[in-house]
């Protein structure tokens, strides 16, 4: 699940809904927890380095102790990898002033999104959480995850959920809900499953539920109807007489269907036999007048 929405509206809590959560720490967005009664493994990421598969929060993925892995956020994260490349030192991916040259951007997106589809395909499940970001799109301003580079666009790709965490107010009391609803125009939204309805209640326990229950459902069986042949009768069937076939003009035959080549050499077969029938058109022409004379 990519989840993204304002600073303050929960997004944390909620991540810690789900079974055995572990939580890679980008910004100290943990530290409250505890005062809410929340109990999480965290690991605080202060460099990419402690992103590593050897003895950072990699190698934590790997084993069985977790089932929910969780980026918090993963802008954050993106620009501990920018730090990191900057400390590279690779003309090739960093310019003089330090900023990424366009190989470095696309570093970055590589390494961010390799990781992240190695988190998917973990088996475990993945929540990614991001700030919001808005951009115009066709005249319209669209709420969307916040992640540099287009990773963000990718991310919406690689994920089953893309929701957008806000709060509503129904019937004067304050709801966080989450948006999963794909045909809005004013959030990024996803819903792969299709499992859940357009507005979803922040655990994410029943959001699994809900999701398992539709997959395990037994696909209803449909009913095939033949369809029977009309029934035939013995009247006999009016004989249509077939006109005759007008006369075809040979010369439109040849240029219809023949190639240039086969047209040319037509045109000129029926040239000379026209030239050598007038020649002996002349020829009698001729005869004729000296009999007479």
């Amino acid at each position: 699940m990519l989840l993204y929405g304002d600073g303050g509206v929960g997004k944390t809590t909620f991540a810690t809904t789900a079974p055995k959560p572990i939580i890679a720490d980008c910004e100290g967005g943990t530290k409250y927890l505890g005062r809410r009664g929340i109990n999480c493994d965290v690991a605080q990421i202060s460099a990419w380095h402690d992103m590593n598969f050897t003895d950072g929060f990699g190698s934590l993925v790997k084993g069985d102790t977790y089932e929910t892995v969780i980026i918090d956020p993963i802008g954050e994260l993106m620009d501990k990898l920018k730090r990191h490349l900057v400390g590279m030192k690779d003309s090739k991916l960093v310019q003089r002033d330090g900023s990424p040259t366009m190989a470095g951007w696309g570093f970055l997106k590589k390494t961010m999104r390799d990781y992240i589809k190695f988190l998917r395909d973990s088996g475990k499940h993945v929540i990614i959480i991001a700030h919001v970001d808005e951009k115009m799109d066709e005249e319209k301003l669209v709420k969307r995850p916040m992640v540099e580079t287009k990773l963000s666009t990718e991310l919406v790709n690689i994920v089953d959920i893309v929701a957008y965490m806000t709060v509503i107010e129904r019937d004067g009391v304050e709801k966080r809900v989450l948006v999963v609803d794909p045909s809005s125009d004013k959030y990024t939204a996803k819903d792969r499953t299709g499992a859940l309805e357009k507005y979803v209640y922040p655990d994410f326990k029943q959001i699994i539920e809900t999701v398992s229950a539709t997959a395990t459902s037994k696909t209803p069986e449909i009913e095939i109807v033949e369809e029977k042949a009309p029934e035939t009768t013995d009247t006999p069937q009016e004989v249509v007489e077939t006109p005759e076939t007008p006369e075809i003009d040979e010369l439109e035959v040849i240029e219809d269907m023949a190639t240039d080549e086969e047209v040319e050499e037509a045109m000129a077969s029926l040239t000379e036999e026209a030239e050598q029938s007038k020649s002996r058109v002349q020829d009698i022409i001729q005869e004729l007048k000296d009999k007479h004379a």
